[in-house]
């Protein structure tokens, strides 16, 4: 018998931590399946980084399942199937998948595939479902990020924001320019006594009434999500009810802030800047991407305001690998490679930001995914996104407490009460407090 039949014929095991998982040989193709979401700029850049893997994996082929809605609805069908990806997108849904057994603990298989250390991670960049047990890192991180039209600044005469977190805004700073910059459609603007806040043609800020819009000034406020030891619901503190009760204001008491029937009349937030609805807009970083696309635009980044001293946080989904997966080796090597920003890039040029510390403090990597005056890093980014978010960053709530989705599912019903003024922050936030402390079961870290 030749040597190229007995190699074929070889049949290796590798020894992980949920028994003997069956891998190829040299000579043997192995096909995954790959699911994911996103713009078709996100779908080019991650199929051009799994063409870039086959390519140094020629054994390795890998289907793409670009799957732009209905993720969830559609994995689920998969699942139940028995036709679930080896790899794929996730959000905070995983966190079940953990507990039910059907995806592995990165933190026992990452030692497979040494090409990522978890080592290499930033602290607050992992989903976990238990202190030891791990979905893995961000696949890519985002985080909240203060973009605006300079032109509508230079036009007003207002100073643009600052880049640099020990330069921030005061909140009341950050009020008077939205003022500033709110004006009714005979030109008045929101400081002007004549004002008429119901017939307003630009606003001075819009952001996200998400949690990601609001919770980096309930931490900047000194508050959490969770009481510090993690036994109580947080957010009905006086010092995260008053964060979230300033936000409010914006709508209600200051009329720089679209209502929510306002805001669900304004186009996405790169359209309503460009189109001079909005002046300034508090969203996910992700939004350079859109931004980038907009030719001779005059738009910038600037750091967030704060109450008491400067805060932020990174948040991203995971890729999953799914225990089903017949070649755990190589489903690794495909999430390492697309967790590596060297290999996507160009999608951590105006979509994503590093998960890695290294990419971070090493100027030549720096240089790679946030030089500015390019599209998607306009001058100050470095300062205003990249510092400020990685010297300043605390846990997000989304991937640290305990049921954050069955809390959340219940906070931002109470929150709409706010946002429409027929309740304080303090109100709303006492009146779930019991039904949320029922699901309260503290922090992962």
């Amino acid at each position: 018998m030749s040597k190229r039949i007995v190699a074929l014929l070889v049949v290796l095991f590798v020894l992980t931590p949920a028994g003997f998982a069956l891998t190829a040989s040299a000579e043997e193709t192995v096909n995954l399946r790959f699911a994911y979401w996103g713009s078709g700029a996100e779908k080019e850049g991650v199929d051009t980084a799994i063409t870039e893997f086959e390519k140094a994996n020629p054994n390795i082929k890998v289907e793409r399942l670009h799957i732009p809605d209905d993720f969830v609805t559609k994995l689920n069908a998969m699942i139940a199937a028995n036709e679930a990806p080896d790899v794929c997108y996730s959000g905070p849904w995983k966190i079940q998948l953990g507990k039910d057994g059907l995806i592995y603990n990165y933190y026992e298989i990452a030692e497979l595939d040494p090409s990522v250390s978890a080592d290499d991670v930033a602290d607050y960049c992992w989903w976990k479902w238990s202190e030891s047990e791990s979905a893995g890192p961000y696949q890519a991180s985002v985080c909240p990020s203060l973009m605006y039209n300079a032109d509508l600044f230079i036009e007003a005469g207002v100073e643009l924001p600052p880049t640099k977190a020990e330069d921030a805004w005061t909140w009341d700073e950050f009020v008077e320019v939205a003022q500033k910059l709110t004006f009714d459609r005979s030109g008045r603007n929101a400081l002007d006594p004549d004002f008429d806040p119901e017939d307003i043609q630009q606003y001075g800020i819009q952001m996200s009434t998400g949690w990601n819009g609001w919770y980096p000034f309930v931490l900047s406020n000194g508050g959490k999500y969770l009481t510090e030891d993690g036994a109580a619901f947080g957010l009905n503190s006086p010092e995260a009810a008053e964060a979230i009760q300033k936000v409010a204001d914006l709508i209600n008491v200051y009329h720089v802030h679209p209502t929510p029937a306002a805001s669900s009349t304004l186009p996405g937030t790169a359209t309503a800047l460009q189109t001079r609805r909005v002046a300034m807009s508090i969203q996910g970083s992700w939004t350079h991407a859109d931004l980038a696309l907009t030719e001779d635009f005059n738009w910038g980044v600037g750091v967030l305001p704060i109450h008491k001293e400067y805060k932020s946080f990174f948040h991203g989904g995971s890729l999953i690998i799914f225990k089903s997966t017949k070649s755990l080796e190589s489903a690794l090597k495909l999430h390492n490679w697309i967790i590596n920003p060297a290999n996507v890039i160009e999608l951590h040029k105006g979509l994503w930001v590093p998960q890695l510390n290294s990419w971070y403090t090493d100027p030549e990597k720096i240089a790679l995914w946030a030089k500015e005056s390019t599209p998607g890093r306009p001058v100050g980014f470095q300062d205003a996104v990249m510092k400020s978010t990685f010297e300043h960053a605390e846990p997000s709530p989304e991937n640290c407490v305990v049921n954050f989705a069955e809390i959340d599912a219940l906070v931002w019903p109470a929150l709409d009460n706010v946002w429409n003024g027929s309740m304080t922050a303090q109100e709303a936030m006492d009146s779930i407090a019991d039904p949320i402390n029922a699901l309260v079961a503290g922090w992962i870290y």
